[in-house]
């Protein structure tokens, strides 16, 4: 009872290494030696707490002011090393009238000695996805924030920049560098059009004097761009096609659904390499062409599943760069006899609805955190934290409980903030240890 994965301590040990963050923040009090406090846009008070617990557990973010709208949960947008940007709807507009601009954006800074919670000035686009918006920790202290925004063409983006030291946003577009670089076969399947311009489902910070960030469709490509830098430009860095997805149907290929429930990215600093994540599921009856995302999709059986990982250290523009690592099959993973009775789990692992593949940072003990269901659209959800090595060994669960299932971004968020938070404040450990 004495394996951990990446951040995995024993039961109340202190301060794992990362977090599973949930992507909807709580909205109440919790104060403890986290918590932050700012005004908001009318100058009534806000806090920011944590409640962390060591994966597959997952942790959860509290937000409490009297203007927080009730019809709509905070949301973290990205968290990078001791910061996090969160976006929180003041008013009381419900889900049909309420404006963009009703937002405000702030930045979590982790410490142990005085966590700091900062309110940006609003942004050019205030409604812009969580998908589209990267942070960037600078080494004076100060913070970037980067948004790439879609104008419509595939050659020209928008790139909208705070800056920390000046509080204030920038707004300049960049073109992806020539030659004109298309990372796609010259057929794309009928069923396959999404794949014909990029579409952002993750941001990634690498770092460097440029300030390099990574905005990545994890269908078809990442643009990469150095946001210091007085005149930045993208250039393009492919990623495996879903030739599976590509194949079937005769050739017609099935509908992509949102990049981040099957696929995750990863800049590992240690060996300076992206790291691709992607999950296959053998499903039957097979997901039909033409089929919209959610139509019975609660009849589909899962009979297998499979997560296989990629390494790239070049980031050119071949494919060719990027080289398999670790391929595990869901019916060769080993388990414990009791682990399916221990988690209540509904049924064999191998038939878990199995999504949003997370790598833990810098390739920390092989390890990948899934999300699982009974079935696609089941409101039980578990995380399960999977050991690549040698076949597979699924080494912990954990209940996230009821949690409906998103179309258009993922529930939970990988943080490293836990690192930095006090090391006073000792975790609890709840989550069920399938290790030796």
């Amino acid at each position: 009872m004495s394996s951990s994965t990446g951040g995995r301590r024993r039961a109340g040990s202190r301060r794992p290494s990362h977090v599973l963050l949930k992507v909807e923040a709580a909205v109440g009090i919790h104060r403890n030696r986290t918590t932050a406090v700012s005004v908001n846009r009318n100058g009534a008070p806000i806090e920011v707490s944590f409640l962390l617990k060591p994966p597959p557990q997952p942790s959860i973010v509290y937000v409490d002011s009297e203007d927080v709208n009730p019809f709509f949960s905070p949301l973290i947008l990205c968290s990078v090393d001791d910061l996090l940007l969160l976006r929180v709807n003041i008013g009381s507009k419900n889900y049909h009238m309420s404006l963009k601009h009703d937002n405000d954006y702030y930045v979590y800074r982790a410490a142990a000695a005085a966590p700091a919670l900062h309110r940006l000035e609003s942004p050019p686009d205030p409604g812009f996805r969580g998908e589209d918006v990267g942070l960037l920790p600078r080494p004076d202290g100060h913070f970037t924030v980067a948004a790439l925004m879609y104008i419509g063409r595939n050659d020209v983006y928008e790139l909208q920049v705070y800056d920390s030291v000046t509080t204030t946003w920038t707004t300049r577009k960049v073109s992806v560098e020539p030659p004109q670089w298309d990372p796609l076969p010259e057929r794309i399947p009928m069923y396959c059009d999404v794949l014909l311009r990029h579409h952002t489902s993750a941001v990634i910070t690498i770092g460097g004097e440029g300030g390099t960030m990574a905005w990545v469709d994890l269908w078809r490509s990442i643009l990469i761009c150095d946001v210091l830098l007085p005149n930045p430009s993208l250039r393009g860095v492919p990623v495996p096609l879903p030739l599976t997805q590509m194949s079937l149907n005769d050739g017609l290929g099935v509908d992509l659904d949102f990049a981040g429930h099957s696929r995750g990215i990863s800049f590992n600093r240690d060996k300076g390499c992206l790291m691709l994540v992607h999950v296959e599921r053998n499903e039957s009856p097979p997901f039909l062409a033409g089929t919209k995302i959610l139509d019975g999709l609660e009849k589909i059986k899962v009979l297998d599943w499979e997560v296989t990982t990629w390494s790239n250290t070049k980031l050119s523009d071949s494919l060719e760069d990027w080289h398999q690592e670790r391929s595990v099959q869901a019916s060769n993973i080993t388990v414990k006899a009791d682990v399916i009775e221990r988690a209540r789990l509904p049924c064999r692992p191998r038939n878990l609805s199995i999504c949003e593949p997370t790598l833990s940072p810098n390739g920390e003990d092989d390890v990948v955190y899934l999300v699982a269901r009974e079935n696609y659209v089941h409101p039980n959800a578990w995380f399960l934290a999977v050991d690549m090595k040698n076949q597979g060994t699924l080494k912990h669960v954990a209940p996230i409980g009821i949690q409906a299932h998103p179309i258009y971004h993922r529930i939970c968020s990988l943080s490293r903030i836990s690192k930095y938070t006090n090391p006073k404040k000792r975790l609890n450990s709840s989550a069920t240890d399938l290790g030796n």
